[in-house]
């Protein structure tokens, strides 16, 4: 008898242990691999150093703890550091339903390649060879994790953060014409743009990432159509998110199920779905501390890209100008409503010395002030402090092709001045001026008034500017 309950005894144990094992096996069956790797790099050089990734990361791990992603953090790390973290992860990645990579800090492109920067590398001082040879690039990127046959890679680029520096690298990244099967790069913001580093603890990008990943009604492509509309609406409209993707299903993050078959709209067009337009403004208040902390950074990013302006950029412009991105639109309207110039120059000929005119402007496209106008009405159309101040002064000065019209040039640089605009204050006093609008004592009181913003405006464009 005593054997024979020993024996039912063993057989019980064996029957639970067989029966736990199966349920455990079915259990990791059912549950689905989500593993993440979230970089914050802000301990850069001197005046390169960035504010706000390792916060934008420790925010982001939570949120994607949130979601039951298996996560690791890395901040302020090295080339050699990130290059060993991309390899690792790629085996963490293993056959996994969604690996998602989130990078906060410097990127720029090079010959059409998007890098990521490592705190040892300064971007005033790089060159191309020196990227080429040792910088992490996203197409590098992207074949590591190839190797992980994971089914759905998605690579969240909170970069370009780079002030402009004269002489430097290409600035902001390049929107690659063949993105990876199955894998999505959403930028926090467009090609050959610049991100906000943002003014609290987290850049405008990172805080609406993180708000709509979290929304448990909202697919992957969804949260990202509402963070692109977020923070256009935050911007006025100069920052705007960039999806690359090669997604054949949209998924849920909290579940990692495919869903629906993407649309080529959904998958390639920027704020598929989103109504754009004016209703797109932010609250005022919210817009003028924007325009408060950006202003003179965007103004300069638009000046910087015009005197670049290329065939290539030509391109990339007009893609972006569709979408309604207010600095692509302000750039090709600056660009068409720049005169070419005359200038002689002194040649060798078969007749010994000669004079010769040579035109000077931009080399890609003619002058062109009716298109020009259509461009900055479009940007106006949106507040843009900028636009409204450029269409304004073709409006007074009214070049061939453009009607004269003091009454909209006004309320445009009453306008744009409101916000603190040192050159749309200049413009509007000498309108005022050109109008008959103020007495000696009355012009005298406003320059008064109005010259702490008068001044910092003219000085930071009549001193010269040297590389950072």
């Amino acid at each position: 008898m005593a054997d024979r309950r020993n024996i039912l005894k063993k057989s019980l144990c064996a029957l639970a242990v067989y029966s736990l094992s199966t349920s455990l096996a079915l259990a990791n069956a059912s549950t689905p691999k989500k593993v993440a790797l979230v970089i914050g790099n802000a301990a850069y050089a001197s005046n390169e150093k960035l504010k706000n990734p390792v916060s934008d990361a420790t925010l982001t791990v939570n949120s994607l703890k949130q979601l039951g992603f298996a996560t690791t953090l890395a901040t302020d790390r090295t080339a050699a550091q990130l290059k060993s973290d991309f390899q690792t992860f790629s085996l963490a990645a293993k056959d996994a339903d969604i690996a998602l990579l989130f990078y906060a800090g410097h990127g720029i492109a090079v010959d059409n390649i998007n890098y990521l920067i490592p705190v040892d590398q300064r971007l005033s001082t790089l060159k191309s060879l020196d990227l080429k040879r040792d910088g992490v690039s996203l197409r590098w990127i992207e074949s590591v994790l190839a190797q992980s046959n994971a089914q759905v890679s998605v690579l969240v680029i909170d970069a370009c953060r780079n002030p402009l520096m004269r002489g430097a690298l290409t600035q902001g990244m390049v929107d690659p014409a063949t993105p990876p099967h199955g894998t999505l790069t959403f930028y926090s913001t467009a090609p050959g743009t610049q991100a906000g580093d943002g003014s609290g603890r987290n850049s405008e990008f990172s805080l609406a990432f993180n708000r709509n990943i979290l929304k448990q009604d909202l697919s992957l492509m969804q949260a990202i159509m509402a963070t692109q509309a977020d923070v256009s609406k935050a911007t006025g409209d100069t920052q705007i998110p960039w999806v690359s993707s090669g997604l054949v299903n949209d998924v849920q993050l909290s579940t990692a199920k495919p869903l629906a078959k993407l649309s080529k709209t959904d998958k390639n067009t920027p704020l598929a779905g989103v109504q754009r337009g004016s209703d797109t403004k932010s609250e005022p208040a919210v817009l003028q501390k924007y325009w408060d902390e950006n202003l003179a950074r965007l103004d300069e990013a638009i000046q910087y890209n015009a005197m670049n302006f290329d065939v290539n950029g030509k391109v990339t412009l007009e893609k972006r100008a569709k979408t309604g991105d207010v600095l692509a639109l302000t750039t090709l309207g600056l660009v068409y409503a720049t005169p070419e110039q005359v200038s002689m120059k002194t040649v060798h000929t078969g007749y010994g010395l000669e004079s010769k005119p040579v035109k000077k402007g931009n080399g890609v496209v003619p002058y062109n002030p009716a298109l020009a106008v259509k461009y900055l009405s479009q940007a106006a159309a949106k507040h843009f402090p900028v636009a409204q101040t450029l269409l304004a002064e073709l409006l007074i000065e009214a070049p061939k092709g453009v009607p004269r019209d003091y009454q909209r040039a006004e309320s445009l640089l009453k306008e744009a001045a409101s916000t603190g605009y040192g050159r749309a204050r200049l413009d509007l006093l000498d309108l005022n001026v050109r109008r008959g609008n103020y007495s000696p004592e009355e012009l005298a009181k406003e320059l008064r008034n109005n010259s702490s913003t008068i001044k910092n405006y003219m000085d930071r464009w009549s001193k010269p500017q040297s590389p950072k």
